[in-house]
């Protein structure tokens, strides 16, 4: 009867699974696409050489990037700018550069987490200038600007001088780029920001410069679908229906072959064989026992103290309604007897 009633319930499963199926498939999703448009990319970059004065120290005149410079060697410093703004197709493109270089001074104090900046002096080196450029994919900027090291170097000197205050004071010339325009499809609009900077210690024995390139990833303008639902009423339908009268065949079928509850007298026994199984043999076959001297035991602990004692296992017989546990020794029976009706 158990293993039935496994199989029917397992059918109902089934049987609620395609009803599900059927339910979900009553929702329908379309997902939404990213369509790219329009990618591009934008690459500043820079170098610098060092020109030095005449001097009898050193036979060089000029010295390449990323070294230690020295001063009162230094007379000026080459820089250039290099810009690449490249696309995916072509584009009606509006670019503004210019150059700028700022004097800054930050106070040093005991910690240099608390330096503050005190003094900031702003110079344009080039002017805005603004470039229309229509149907462009791609366009490079090369600029040259010369730095007079010597010239920004003493005006922090005489700054110095006057206010004594103490600071860290540095040149720091940017090179600026903004791009705006609109793709050939028409869609979205391009508005890209860059910079390139190159920073120079100034007041300074020896110094050393630094870049700091603002280099953009890959970027795109896309056209985005959203997704769109849809139901399908009729299966909707049909299928909560279906679910509904499945559940209450499946729960009258429950309420009529559950199992019945399980009695105390079933409750007992399981305990018993789960407690003490380890000393318990149950058989099937109950042996001649109309020879032996029947000794009738009060409780289950007697039995097992006995077993104890003896080391004879406990033997567990089951008939209908009444459960034996005995132990034998020689043509002595110890016996006790649960039976169902005494609910023990």
């Amino acid at each position: 009867m158990k293993k039935n009633s496994y199989i029917i319930t397992f059918i109902f499963f089934i049987i609620f699974v395609i009803e599900g199926m059927f339910l979900l498939n009553s929702f329908t999703v379309t997902e939404g696409n990213s369509d790219v448009l329009y990618s591009y990319k934008a690459n500043p970059t820079g170098t610098y050489s060092v020109n030095l004065k005449p001097n009898d120290y050193t036979d060089s005149t000029t010295l390449g990037m990323n070294q230690m410079y020295i001063s009162k060697l230094v007379s000026s410093i080459n820089t250039k700018f290099n810009y690449e703004f490249s696309g995916s197709t072509a584009a009606d493109l509006n670019y503004t550069y210019s150059v700028t270089a700022d004097i800054i001074g930050n106070y040093q104090s005991t910690n240099e987490d608390n330096n503050k900046e005190i003094w900031k002096k702003s110079y344009v080196l080039v002017p805005a200038t603004n470039v229309n450029l229509n149907g462009k994919t791609s366009f490079t900027l090369d600029k040259d600007v010369p730095i007079e090291f010597e010239q920004y170097n003493l005006i922090v000197q005489n700054f110095y001088k006057e206010i004594s205050v103490p600071m860290d004071a540095y040149l720091l010339v940017k090179y600026n780029v903004n791009v705006s325009g609109t793709p050939s499809s028409n869609v979205g609009t391009i508005n890209e920001e860059s910079s390139f900077e190159i920073k120079i210690p100034l007041n300074e024995q020896a110094f050393q410069i630094t870049t700091n390139s603002n280099t953009s990833e890959n970027k795109t303008i896309s056209k985005v679908t959203e997704a769109t639902k849809s139901i399908n009423f009729g299966m909707l339908v049909v299928s909560l229906a279906a679910i509904a009268i499945t559940s209450l065949i499946f729960f009258a079928y429950k309420k009529k072959f559950a199992p019945e509850k399980e009695s105390a007298y079933e409750k007992e026994i399981k305990r018993i064989l789960k407690e003490y199984g380890d000393i318990i043999v149950e058989i099937n076959t109950l042996m001649d026992i109309s020879k032996m001297a029947i000794i009738e035991v009060k409780s289950i602990r007697e039995l097992i103290d006995l077993e104890s004692e003896l080391r004879i296992p406990i033997l567990y017989y089951e008939e209908e309604n009444e459960s034996w546990f005995m132990i034998i020794q020689g043509r002595q029976l110890y016996r006790f007897i649960i039976k169902e009706e005494q609910e023990n």
